[in-house]
């Protein structure tokens, strides 16, 4: 087989091998998140949060010489 042929075969083998396995550490790593969200929400009950209070801005005042 060509040499170049064979480089380029070894390379996206590797390549493919290491992403392949960075997906599977990914999702492994997604499972034991979700778990524990999950553990977490079971233990505190969802309360509702406070319902966020609206600021009313105070108009600027407004100070005038009466002349220049």
């Amino acid at each position: 087989m060509d040499p170049e042929i064979s480089a380029l075969m070894s390379v996206y083998q590797k390549r493919l091998n290491d992403m392949t396995a960075q997906a599977i550490a990914f999702e492994a790593r997604i499972a034991v998140l979700t778990a524990t969200l999950q553990q977490i929400q079971q233990q505190a009950p969802a309360a509702e949060a406070p319902a966020a209070r609206k600021r009313s801005r105070k108009a600027a005042e407004t100070t005038d010489a009466g002349s220049f």
